[in-house]
Order: structure tokens, then sequence, then C-alpha cells
């Protein structure tokens, strides 16, 4: 028996964050098979830290008022709550009745829940914001955010949200529902959807349309799930009406930014799912278009685990599901221990289908478990996948392969691939499909094979090889170093101590001149080492301080201390964390030694400007770097010099390729 590690969904306060490996006993403890017993006994310690660091994710953030009207709910004694009321602080509705009723909200209006309440309802909302007067629905005064938890039942749904365009939703924890938060559209051309901290959970009960009421066996999918086409239950999900049709040059949604959610014990925490056809027959990613999901935080997605559930055919598939979309960026997120039951058509932390132009930079995939099931992956390239780029991210511990990469449905293709400056780590321990860092299968004949290339990478997959499967020779492969042991990713080993695990949070107090960060903050930039919340380092991101003209001071690092003498390479993204609405940044990697500091990147020196207007950033790959023990390779990143703050989003690697004895 082992923790489910609801750790990192838990503000751990009251506990010093490296006290927390010391602590796992303290939790819910799930069953588990003996082989996924060891991988999560293997990584337990690497990534409790961090999911402890990322748990606490603000709870106070104030509603941007706006034109319309406001309606605010609050059930808790004292209220003064009426639901013939006028819906105001002083005299709020008690239920969401009248708001069901109200219905269709306009452009501006705000439907705010109030902090420390709970409901056993499902709000029921609909109407169309503008792009300077969205509409809101979020939490108002003080205390932890309003929690609407439901019955466990097929049929509850927590927010029932139908043809959105432009809203806000925050500040809310749902879950005991079937979907926690469902989008649902039945007519095109919708508009700006803003998700941010989200907290869902428990959340189950559909898997591929079926339930306990209508197991896989009877071949009869439940009415409810039918009514609103849900696939698969989830923490939040996107879907479209069963009788939607649109063609390739037509939208769904486009403009959707998913920021700060948490998700456990979900079958999906986060799902994006159109599986059609277009009129004129090509593969529908153009559904949701425009997609950035940041800081997403998943863990220990198990929902239909229960022997009901598994009695019933009902699986675990995935976690995060993207299927029919296009311009779609995740980065700085962590997905662990996900896809934790038997599922007979195959598990994995996220399932990609009918995808153009998909970004993963900057993550971290860990431990999918060992549940008996095909697959196990990381991510899985099911079918229909054009111009998918992976930089930056760190694939470990997975049961199955880190990546997978299925040729094996007709009319299918992965076309214009790009796996490069990622880390691999022990993967493929269960063998399905085979042992593998990154696998390839292929139906053979008259199937499609992969295009694209797979470079710069490193390595250390001790259960078998790399870079295996049958048509696996059809992407190239370029410069993927193995390391003697396993790669210092910096997020994966970001700590509350400095020096721990190797690493240390730096500030630039005059030119050149470079001290500790004076403090860790649990609370600001969840979690992070700063002189301020501006200027600072966490996990995944690094903001410098703004400063005017030739900047002489201000800048921050993460550096990483050669534990001994020996060669290292460096591998990373370094991209702009804000994107479009952000400032532009200077970086560089300096190596500080005996002999003084010396620029190894960018190699023709200089510091390299980082874009606001880049999700894909600048590869960070060094090789055959000789150090001595006690030598630091400082990450720097510097303001540009425009008086204004930058945030960017880098979290390199360091491995031994070769190491003195």
């Amino acid at each position: 028996m082992l923790p489910s590690l609801p750790l990192g969904f838990v503000c751990l306060r009251v506990l010093p964050v490296d006290q927390v490996e010391d602590n796992l006993s303290d939790f819910e403890i799930a069953e588990v098979t003996p082989a996924s017993r060891c991988a999560l006994a293997a990584g337990l310690s690497r990534i409790a830290v961090l999911l402890a660091a990322l748990s606490c994710i603000a709870a106070f953030a104030s509603p941007a008022y706006g034109a319309g009207t406001s309606y605010y709910i609050n059930n808790q004694a004292g209220s003064n709550c009426n639901d013939g009321g006028d819906h105001t602080i002083a005299q709020p509705w008690c239920t969401f009745a009248p708001a069901n009723q109200e219905r269709t909200f306009a452009a501006g209006d705000e439907i705010l829940l109030a902090r420390g309440g709970t409901w056993n309802q499902e709000l029921l909302l609909a109407g169309r914001g503008t792009a300077r007067e969205p509409i809101t629905l979020g939490a108002y005064g003080n205390g932890p955010n309003p929690k609407i938890l439901r019955n466990q039942a097929v049929s509850d749904i927590c927010v029932l949200l139908t043809d959105a365009n432009y809203w806000n939703i925050s500040d809310l924890e749902v879950g005991r529902a079937s979907v926690g938060i469902l989008l649902h559209f039945t007519q095109l051309f919708n508009n700006g959807i803003t998700i941010r901290d989200i907290y869902a959970h428990d959340n189950r009960g559909i898997w591929s349309g079926y339930s306990t009421e209508y197991p896989v066996r009877r071949h009869v999918v439940d009415p409810f799930a039918s009514s609103l086409n849900i696939n698969l239950s989830a923490g939040i999900l996107f879907n479209v009406a069963s009788y939607m049709t649109y063609s390739s040059s037509q939208y769904v949604l486009k403009g959707a930014t998913v920021s700060d959610v948490r998700g456990t014990n979900n079958l999906d925490s986060v799902a994006f799912d159109a599986e059609i056809n277009t009129t004129d027959n090509q593969d529908g990613h153009n559904a949701f278009q425009d997609v950035v999901l940041n800081g997403l935080i998943l863990s220990t997605d198990n929902g239909n685990a229960a022997k009901i559930d598994q009695a019933a055919g009902l699986g675990c598939s995935d976690s995060l599901r993207l299927v029919g979309m296009t311009n779609v960026t995740l980065m700085n997120s962590v997905l662990f221990e996900e896809a934790g039951c038997h599922t007979g058509t195959g598990t994995a932390a996220v399932i990609l289908g009918r995808v153009s132009h998909v970004n993963f930079v900057n993550n971290i995939i860990f431990a999918v478990a060992d549940s008996g099931s095909p697959d196990e992956t990381g991510i899985d390239f099911e079918w229909s996948e054009d111009q998918v780029n992976m930089y930056g991210n760190l694939f470990a511990e997975n049961a199955g392969p880190g990546v997978e990469i299925l040729n094996i449905h007709d009319n299918d293709h992965s076309s214009g691939l790009d796996l490069s400056s990622n880390t691999f780590e022990q993967n493929a321990h269960s063998r399905q499909p085979g042992a593998a860092g990154i696998w390839e299968d292929n139906k053979g004949r008259g199937y499609a094979v992969p295009t694209g290339k797979v470079s710069s990478n490193l390595y250390f997959e001790p259960r078998g090889r790399f870079f295996a499967g049958k048509s696996i020779g059809s992407l190239s492969a370029v410069n993927n170093v193995g390391t003697t042991a396993a790669a210092n990713f910096a997020a994966e080993q970001f700590s509350s101590s400095q020096g721990k695990n190797q690493w240390r949070y730096l500030y630039e107090v005059a030119n050149g001149t470079w001290t500790d960060l004076p403090r860790y903050s649990i609370n600001d930039n969840n979690g992070s080492w700063e002189v301020s919340k501006t200027q600072y380092v966490s996990a995944f991101n690094l903001a410098p301080a703004g400063c005017t003209g030739n900047c002489n001071g201000g800048g921050v690092a993460r550096a990483w201390v050669a534990p001994h003498a020996g060669a290292v390479s460096i591998r990373g993204r370094v991209l702009n964390a804000d994107g479009n609405g952000g400032t532009a940044a200077n970086a560089a990697v300096n190596l500080v030694s005996g002999r003084g500091t010396i620029q190894i990147w960018p190699v023709q020196g200089g510091k390299q400007l980082i874009p606001t207007a880049d999700q894909l950033g600048y590869a960070t790959d060094l090789d055959n770097i000789p150090v001595a023990a006690g030598d630091m390779i400082r990450f720097e990143v510097h303001a540009d010099g425009d008086n204004t703050s930058a945030t960017v989003s880098w979290t390199p690697s360091v491995g031994y390729i070769y190491q003195k004895p």
C-alpha cells in the first residue's frame, strides 16, 4: 500500500516543503500493483517536493468587475440570503435556482459565489460576452474558494455552460460529478474562454459513453451521456453536440486559456473532445483553435478504478485529452501517476488525436501507472497528428514508453513531428508495448509511417532502448545523448532549500555579482525564491526585476553545482512565459569555475533576446562541458531595459556523460 499522493493538491502550509517526504504516511493510501509500486517508490521522493511546492494556488484573487450586472450567491449563515432578493452583497441569492432561471447572461455580467460556501446543485449558464466585456463566473469575499460538490451520480454536473462566448471562469472547486465544468457547444464561432484557479476532483462515471448503469457489455450507451455527447467524464470538459457539423474552414471555439488547474482522482482532469470529420472530409483538427494550457498540476487520475466501474468495463484511458484541436500550447505543467486503472484499450497521461500545430514545452510527465493495460505511455500519438513539437520536457518512470507513436488506424498520419531537447529517464518498466523511451507501432503495409525528427535529447533508459519500433527509422535521429545516470531536471528537483539536488536560486545585486535569493515563499507564484513577488525563480519560471537602459542588476538565475568532476550535457528550452501579453527578456548560460566566468550559451557571445510573441523559444543545448567539483552552471535571465517585468519559462536539464572515478 502506498500513498495516492493527494499532497500535490493540499495546501501543506503547516509543513516545510522538504519535510513532505517524511510525512507521506499521513495521506490516504490506494491499491496499486506490485510493478507500479516499484515505479512509484523509485520516483516518489523525486516528485513529491515539486508537487507540494505547486500545491497552493492563490485563493484570494478579486474578480474583475465589469459594466454589467453582478449576481451574488451566498448560502452561509449570516449572509441574509434570499432567492427572491436583489442578488447584492447585502442580500445575495442562497441557491443556484434563480441563476438557473435567469440562465442567459449578458456582456459584462458577473455570477459570483461566496468564498467559504458549498453547494450541491447544478449551475446552468449561457450567454455571450464580448472581448471588452466578458461574462464572469467567479468568487468574492475571503476564505477558501467556493465549492460545488455533487452526489457522484452519472447525471451530476457542477457547472453546465452552453455556447459560451467570452467567459472568464475562476476560483472554484468542483467535484463528485460526472463532469465538473462542462462547456458544451451547439453552435459555431464561439470565442474567448479563460479558465484559471480551478480545483477539480472525483469527477468520474462515464467512459466511452458507458456507465455502471449502462455497462460496456450491453453495447447501449448511457442516455444521459448521449444527451450531452459526453465521451469521458472530466474535471473540465470542452465538447460539441453530437448533431453539430462544420467544414475545415470553420471552428467551434477560438481562443481559450486554461491555467493554474489542479486535478486529481478524475477520469480526465482536462479534456477537449471533438471526434468527427469535417463536412469536406478532413480530420476535424479545426474544432478548437488557439488554446494555451499553462500550469496544470494533474495527479492520480484513476476515476474508474473502483470494482463496480471495472466490472462494468469502464477504464481510465487518460488524464489530458486533446482531440480536434489546432494551435495548442501546453507548458509549465505536471502530470503524475495518471491513467491509474486497468483499461483494455490502453492508457496514457495525454492522448492526441485530430491535432495540428501542437507545442509541448517545459512539462513533466511522470510515473504513468502499471495497470496491466496496453500502452501505459506518457503521451499517446493516437490518430492524425501534424506538426507536433515537444521541447524541454521530462518523461520519467512511466510504466510504458515516455512517448508512443501509433499508426494503427486507417487514413492515419503522424507528420512533421519534432521531439527535441527533452529528457527521458527510466521509462518502459512494464514493457507495454515495448521497452523504449520512444516507441512506434505500425500495422504494416498500407498504414502510415511517421515523419519528423528526434534530436538532441538526453536519455537514461536502463530498461531498454531509447528509440525503437517497427517504423521508427522513418524518423531522423540526431545527437541524442545517453547519460551515466538520471539527469538533473530543474523543475522536477525544485526545492525550498538552497543547494538541494545541486540547485541554487540567485539574483544579481550588481553587474556580475550574484548571491542567493533571500527568501522562499510558498504562497507567491505557486512557490518561489524571491526578492519580491515580481523578481523570483519558481519551479518553471524566472522573472528578473524591470530596469531601464543598459541593465547592470536585477537579473535572476537558477544554478546547477557540479557534485564531482566529469563532463556534462545540457538540454532545455527558454521562452517567454507570458505569451503575446508579456515583455521581452534576455537569457544566457555561464560556467563559473576557478578559471573565472565563461559564457557558454549563446556560443556567439552576448545574451539571447527572448521575444514576447514566440511560444517555441530557443534550444539551450550544449554537449561535453567539462566541470570540476564545485563548478557552477548559471542559467541567467535579465530584463530587456524597457522598465517592465518579464517572465521566462526555462527548466534546463544537466546530465553527466562522463564522470571521473
